[in-house]
């Protein structure tokens, strides 16, 4: 491209420049022309004037008249095309004079033939010097035109030439601009077959994905169908856990009232006949049914936490709260325990559950209590879009690498005789969080104690409203 502009720019000064050297030629041959004009305007003139001495006649002087007005416009155009010629100018500085001698030298004779008659006029013609005057003009009109030649065949040359350049010049840019578009030809093809081959390899692309989706799709369905099987499969053994678990309970909690009734009974009846080894292994096997009966009910109440759980519903905190202070107070009065808590908020919850965890992280506050008055703090504050809700207390405390292994099922850091619990307690508190979409973790306590924190999204109650008309609403309208 850049080259094509080269090319263009010379062609376009080649053309400018012969322009401009056949305007010069042009320019000679005006000159040329004057030149001729005025020598034939002085023979017009001296021509007329002599038909007008030897005639008399007036008729002659109209050419004399003419031709003497058109030599002074000649001369003046001769001046302003020669002005860039010295040579030029110094011969029209004697070329100006002699010629307007010459005609003041005819106006005398014409004026004389009217004065004096033909033959007073005749002997001033062969008596004066006008024929010399005619030869040197002649020979400065000479002069000149040999300038002009001179400069006409110098400046046809130089048109020639340009003339020549510019004809080169133009065959080279057809020739490089026949190439450039061969080139460029030559581009545009492989470019247009290496774009046919990508779109090529592109559309088989798009049928190896489309292909490679379609298996994946039918994997996915597979997939689904399979984890549908296996829903149903695990729903269908959920009902037969809670089945079995319901029917465990009761099958095993009945012997288990049975022998330790009959155990305490027989050691009533026979204490006087019973030795203090035979009461105390009496006293075992009651502690061991006793210590049965609560696992089993903790078990139970675990596996129903995902079961048999209500519906969601707006459940306001404070009042909950209250009412598991109140089912505490025994334990409360007991453990002189003070308890204290930010104002509770409203959210989205299983009641009875709620209730259960509140319950069972104030229980276990104070059944891990220290030497000190035990007291309980109830904390809350918002995060984005959940309740953080914080149980603060100063007793034992639970070191960092046992954070996470308190939440595990039947997993205890104490012995029965320390602290009694069957270890199932704060499994069924995380599992009951998890349900309501939360968290539950024990954060560092600075000066001693452990801090239980919980999370609950925040849910706006207004809606859940709404929807749960709408979904009461729709029943209907469907019939």
């Amino acid at each position: 491209m850049v080259i094509l502009i080269v090319v263009a720019a010379v062609s376009v000064r080649s053309m400018v420049k012969n322009a401009e050297d056949r305007a010069w030629v042009t320019h000679t041959h005006i000159v040329l022309e004057q030149l001729d004009a005025v020598l034939s305007n002085l023979v017009d003139a001296e021509t007329g004037q002599r038909g007008y001495i030897i005639t008399g006649e007036v008729s002659y002087l109209e050419p004399y008249n003419d031709s003497r007005a058109h030599v002074n416009q000649n001369l003046a155009e001769l001046r302003a095309l020669t002005a860039d010629n010295t040579n030029q100018q110094r011969a029209l500085d004697l070329l100006e004079p002699a010629t307007a001698t010459t005609l003041s030298t005819l106006q005398e004779r014409i004026d004389i033939r009217d004065r004096k008659g033909l033959a007073a006029t005749a002997e001033v013609v062969r008596a004066g010097s006008a024929k010399l005057l005619m030869d040197q003009i002649r020979a400065l009109i000479a002069g000149m035109r040999m300038e002009e030649n001179r400069l006409l065949k110098s400046r046809s040359e130089e048109a020639g030439a340009s003339l020549r350049q510019t004809r080169i010049v133009i065959v080279v840019g057809e020739i490089l601009g026949f190439a450039f578009l061969s080139l460029a030809g030559a581009i545009v093809g492989q470019e247009m077959t290496r774009r046919s081959l990508a779109e090529q390899e592109v559309r088989q692309l798009n049928r190896d994905l489309e292909r490679r989706v379609a298996e994946r799709t039918a994997e996915l369905d597979e997939r689904a169908k399979e984890l549908a099987e296996r829903a149903k499969e695990l729903a269908r053994s959920n009902a037969e856990l809670q089945q079995f678990a319901y029917v465990a309970s009761h099958d095993l909690q009945e012997p288990l009232r049975m022998v330790a009734s009959f155990t305490q009974l027989l050691a009533k009846r026979y204490k006087d006949k019973l030795d203090d080894d035979a009461r105390e292994f009496i006293n075992y096997a009651v502690d061991g049914a006793t210590r049965m009966q609560a696992l089993i009910s903790d078990l139970l109440t675990y596996a129903r936490v995902g079961t048999q759980g209500k519906d969601l519903a707006p459940t306001d905190c404070e009042a909950l709260f209250k009412r598991v202070l109140e089912s505490l107070r025994f334990v409360i009065g007991e453990s002189g325990v003070v308890i204290s808590h930010d104002p509770l908020p409203t959210v989205m919850a299983d009641p009875q559950q709620l209730g259960q965890l509140f319950q069972n992280l104030l229980t276990n506050a104070i059944k891990f209590r220290g030497a000190e008055p035990p007291r309980v703090n109830v904390s809350v504050e918002i995060n984005g879009s959940e309740w953080k809700i914080s149980f603060r207390d100063n007793g034992i405390g639970i070191s960092p690498e046992h954070a996470e292994r308190v939440f595990v099922i039947f997993q205890r850091l104490h012995t029965k005789t320390e602290y009694p619990g069957t270890g199932i307690g704060l499994a069924i508190c995380k599992k009951i969080v998890e349900r309501h979409g939360g968290r539950i973790w024990i954060e560092p306590s600075v000066g001693g104690g452990s801090t239980f924190c919980i999370t609950i999204p925040v849910v706006p109650i207004r809606k859940v409203e709404e929807r749960k008309q709408n979904e009461l609403r729709s029943p209907a309208v469907a019939r």
